[in-house]
C-alpha cells in the first residue's frame, strides 16, 4: 500500500490527461492494414 494517500488519485488523474491529451496524426506513415481476424469478436 503506497505511505501516500493520495498517490492513488494522482496516478488516475496522469492517466486521465495522458488519455485525453490530442494526439498528433502522422501523415507521413501511413498505417499498414492489417486484415482482420477471424475469431476475435
Amino acid at each position: 500500500m503506497p505511505t501516500d494517500p493520495y498517490a492513488v488519485l494522482r496516478a488516475l488523474l496522469r492517466a486521465e490527461a495522458a488519455r485525453s491529451a490530442p494526439r498528433p496524426q502522422p501523415e507521413q506513415r501511413p498505417r499498414p492494414e492489417r486484415p482482420r481476424e477471424q475469431g476475435r469478436r
